[in-house]
């Protein structure tokens, strides 16, 4: 992504470890690209507590749908690592839209894959089969949160359960059972770490 040396001069901000660069319900007024360092993407649960919903490395963009829709930030972000961010604002977006393809490209890469996501998840809600809604979960959330194994994505159930109670409605005794369900019949498989992981295949 070709950017003028100025723009990043004027633009370029310095994090240090553990910095929080927005928390969620602030406004959305600058969308980021990681130039060097780590970033967490983190959301409060129902309980109050924490989670990583992912980690972005350099090259990555985010806080971009704030920025579009003019909506507060439904999540928190820090640093894992000194990062280095490009900040960009309403005026250095609409330029970068017009005068840098790559950067156009990138955004439109990213608006698509939360798109493909927003649909996976639309499908799992509407379907009336609570199996296929659960089914559709898991994907969706070992794409979002699973640990990349050579066999697929390995989820942890708990943290799913939870996740498919609020996402998708469904109570977690409920949802526990038709994932026991899914590996009886072989859609996921065990993990070897134990009952509370399965192995999910994407491929």
């Amino acid at each position: 992504m070709k950017l003028e040396k100025s723009t990043y001069a004027q633009y370029m901000k310095t994090f240090s470890p553990d910095s929080v660069i927005f928390r969620e319900g602030d406004p959305g007024t600058e969308l980021y690209i990681i130039i060097d360092g780590e970033v967490e993407i983190r959301k409060t649960t129902s309980q109050q507590t924490t989670k990583t919903l992912i980690k972005l490395k350099k090259g990555d963009i985010f806080g971009e749908m704030s920025l579009i829709e003019g909506k507060p930030r439904s999540a928190t972000a820090v640093t894992g690592t000194q990062a280095k961010l490009l900040c960009v604002n309403d005026d250095l977006f609409e330029t970068m839209l017009k005068k840098n393809p790559d950067f156009s490209r990138k955004i439109i890469r990213v608006l698509s894959e939360r798109l493909r996501r927003a649909n996976m998840i639309i499908k799992s809600v509407m379907s009336t089969n609570k199996q296929n809604q659960i089914l559709g979960g898991l994907y969706e959330y070992a794409h979002e949160h699973g640990t990349a194994t050579f066999k697929g994505s390995r989820v942890n159930v708990n943290e799913f359960l939870e996740w498919a109670s609020q996402k998708l409605g469904i109570p977690p005794e409920e949802s526990k059972v038709l994932v026991e369900s899914l590996k009886k019949r072989k859609v996921v498989k065990p993990s070897a770490l134990g009952n509370n992981e399965i192995i999910v295949d994407q491929r």
